[in-house]
């Protein structure tokens, strides 16, 4: 029997980050609500993948319906990205990161990911310098979403003229490319 995946409440902290709270309408609210997030309620310690990929579904063409799947959940990942940096957790890390620099951020990002889920696994290959290739074994959400995440990390953290690409995808995970220039 396998485990089940789960998002910790962290996950959901930076998703509903200001940002986006902002922009939640009662009918929104309501479609959260059907698809397993009560944001009238403290979040639950974690929640089933499946209710995250919903929740993400829901955002992505409620809140940006004139996007692509892809815009859209590129979008969210970025948004994501920040909402955590505004948390305890995020703060901490972030500022760690920082004063890392962003071939270091990439190299921890296993335990970056394990502060928000229970399954994901990073597999890195470096390239060069500043290159790796990024691969995800996450095979139930829109790559463009974690592309996002990473997207927005490694700016934060100090990369500058960042390309992030998808380079592989199969039933069960995604490769991306990260270029940037020091």
């Amino acid at each position: 029997m396998s485990e089940q995946r789960v998002i910790f409440s962290q996950g959901f902290e930076g998703l509903f980050c200001r940002e986006v709270k902002d922009k939640l309408t009662p009918d929104i609210k309501a479609e959260l609500k059907e698809a397993g997030v009560d944001l009238d309620k403290p979040y639950l310690p974690a929640y089933p993948i499946e209710i995250w990929v919903k929740v993400l579904d829901v955002l992505a063409k409620r809140l940006y319906p004139d996007e692509t799947a892809e815009a859209a959940n590129w979008k969210l990942g970025r948004i994501t990205t920040t909402g955590f940096g505004e948390t305890f957790l995020g703060k901490a890390a972030f500022g760690f990161l920082k004063l890392v620099g962003p071939v270091r951020a990439v190299e921890r990002a296993a335990r970056s990911y394990a502060n928000t889920n229970n399954y994901t696994k990073v597999d890195l290959k470096r390239l060069g310098p500043t290159s790796f290739e990024f691969k995800l074994n996450e095979k139930h959400s829109n790559p463009a979403y974690d592309m996002g995440v990473v997207e927005a990390m490694l700016e934060y953290v100090g990369a500058k003229q960042l390309q992030v690409s998808l380079v592989a995808r199969d039933e069960e995970s995604f490769t991306m490319k990260l270029d940037w220039q020091p």
